[in-house]
């Protein structure tokens, strides 16, 4: 860091207060900028002393910051391995998956659960009748205008290589329509039933013949809605043609009022008022619906013109329709109560388990399930032990990654014959905390852990090791350890997985201990900070230095000026003399 940059941190600036434009040597012939410039630079002697330690400072802070940075990655890594869903994994795996889906968490036994589901959870629905009036055999082709308005049609039949046209008007029965359809079968050398679904709002061709509707002029494929309808093949030799929706089905932009529903009231559900107007749109009185009820659903189904109410929850919701216009259905319609899932699991010892649950998902110690459909199937639980294997791979990486970092840090010297300009920010602090009694401190106390008891046992029990001579001895001097997958997994097998978790993840475990003692190092205002956080020790010395840095540049501002007057003064003197020097000279001349 420059001069000026600390000076100006404490309002003072590096410039000098002698004169802008300064002319030396004029009279004297001496180079008074050099001499000045000379003289000032064993002057600021002491300034660029404590200008070296000032930098110092800051890159043994920047250090010790990276080194906390490089704990809390390790403190946050802990954080995550030690927790017992993590450290020891669970698998479970389902017979059947068409019936459930599961998951087992670190707390559910191993073995096998067979799960029998008996019922899905399912939402209370309500259904009104059908909207509008009834449709019959009378009915006018005319009359059926709540998506189109009817139109003159001719719909060509063609089966058996047979093409017939079929004359449709709009002031035909739709009684009329099944005679015209079904005697074009018999002109063009077929037959065919032909009816209508007056439940459903449905026509209906059934012949023997494979056959073909299609539009020629008019619009009525659109209107009876077998313009998106498919030829259906029974097995048998038979074939259908089916309306696919209720042709009474309404544009959800038609008005109550075209449902028969005059003027304007209100009615309940579930006790909260619902107000309509006849001039209302069916979208306006569905989104009336939605908007004023929190726990249900209100939709039309135009396939089968009816207006939905829907439960959001599953399970035993009540759904009550009151006062509603009869033209809307509600007061002859249906409702279905949602039943709440229900499973039997039954354990390896034989015990029995009644679950119930209103969203299809249960759970019992630690095994989580999600039912799909009714059944019954097996569970197998069983402990992940190659996972467990690589959790402590990975830890003993990270760790060595750690211990690595801290013993390259108190041993590696600063970077020389490099131009500090060319360093990168790392090579820039390399060096500042070699042989740092702290960080040895807080190295030795890392390497202590590793030494030391959790639960009665240690970790080279757990096949956790470092080295004792030769190349093993320079790795127990990093802190380095290693692990032996065979010592591990007979362990495992000997003690289980939960004594896996207790030696590393229980309150008093080695993961846990580590954890909270980096936390204590790296926290806000913890130890680290104290020394090189924004009021820690370092930053405190810097500060000071500043203020000294900047005194001494007012005291080499003031020297600079007072070298400039002293110079100028001489060269003022030098300039008389030359002056007097030339009058006496011009005046013997002219004796």
């Amino acid at each position: 860091m420059d001069y000026s940059s600390i000076a100006n941190n404490i309002n003072y600036k590096f410039t000098s207060n002698a004169p802008l434009f300064q002319f030396g040597g004029v009279s004297s012939g001496l180079d008074t900028a050099s001499i000045i410039e000379k003289l000032m630079e064993v002057e600021s002697q002491p300034l660029n002393r404590l200008n070296e330690k000032f930098k110092e400072l800051d890159y043994k802070e920047k250090a010790y910051n990276a080194v906390s940075d490089k704990l809390r990655e390790l403190m946050d890594y802990l954080i995550d391995f030690k927790l017992q869903s993590n450290l020891i994994p669970k698998s479970a795996s389902v017979s059947n998956e068409s019936i459930l889906t599961a998951t087992a968490s670190s707390s559910t036994l191993d073995g096998t659960y067979s799960i029998e589901v008996k019922s899905l959870a399912t939402r209370s629905i309500f259904e009104s009748s059908k909207l509008g009036q009834d449709i019959t055999l009378t009915t006018l082709f005319s009359d059926i205008n709540h998506r189109y308005v009817p139109e003159d049609s001719v719909v060509k039949l063609t089966v058996n290589n047979t093409e017939v046209d079929i004359n449709i008007s709009t002031s035909d029965t739709i009684n009329d329509i099944l005679t015209k359809i079904s005697d074009a079968f018999t002109t063009a050398g077929s037959s065919a039933t032909v009816s209508f679904d007056d439940t459903n709002n449905r026509l209906i061709i059934q012949s023997s013949d494979v056959f073909e509707l299609s539009q020629t002029s008019g619009n009525f494929m659109y209107v009876f809605n077998l313009n998106d309808a498919n030829l259906i093949a029974d097995g048998s030799g038979n074939y259908t043609l089916e309306s696919t929706k209720d042709i009474g089905s309404y544009l959800t932009s038609k008005t109550l009022s075209e449902l028969g529903i005059t003027g304007s009231g209100s009615f309940t559900i579930n006790g909260i008022s619902i107000s309509y107007s006849q001039d209302d749109t069916i979208a306006d009185l569905i989104s009336n619906i939605n908007n004023n009820l929190e726990d249900i659903t209100a939709s039309y189904d135009e396939v089968n013109n009816k207006i939905i109410l829907t439960a959001k929850d599953m399970g035993d919701v009540i759904i009550n329709v009151a006062n509603a216009p009869s033209e809307l259905g509600f007061d002859t319609g249906t409702f279905t109560l949602g039943n709440v899932a229900h499973a039997v699991l039954k354990t390896d010892s034989g015990l029995t388990y009644d679950l119930y649950s209103d969203t299809n998902s249960f759970s019992y110690n630690g095994l989580e399930f999600t039912a799909l459909s009714v059944g019954t199937t097996n569970v197998s639980v069983n402990t992940d032990t190659d996972s467990i294997i690589e959790k402590v791979k990975d830890f003993v990486d990270k760790w060595n990654e750690t211990t690595d970092y801290l013993y390259t840090k108190l041993t590696e010297s600063k970077v020389k014959n490099k131009d500090e300009s060319e360093m990168t920010d790392e090579e820039k602090i390399q060096g500042y905390l070699k042989n740092d009694q702290y960080l040895r401190k807080v190295f030795d106390k890392m390497r202590n852990y590793l030494y030391e008891s959790y639960g009665g046992k240690y970790l080279w029990e757990l096949g956790i090791k470092s080295g004792d001579a030769g190349i093993g001895f320079e790795n127990t001097m990093k802190g380095h350890i290693e692990l032996d997958e065979d010592k591990l997994r007979e362990f495992i097998s000997k003690n289980g997985t939960d004594a896996v978790w207790k030696f590393f993840g229980d309150e008093n475990g080695f993961a846990s201990q580590v954890k909270d003692y980096l936390y204590e190092l790296t926290k806000f205002n913890g130890e680290i900070d104290q020394i090189a956080g924004v009021s820690g020790r370092i930053e405190r010395e810097k500060r000071t230095l500043a203020k000294q840095m900047a005194n001494w540049i007012e005291i080499l501002q003031k020297k600079e000026q007072d070298l400039w007057q002293k110079f100028s003064a001489m060269e003022e003197a030098i300039s008389k003399l030359n002056a007097q020097g030339a009058y006496l000279a011009q005046a013997l001349a002219k004796k």
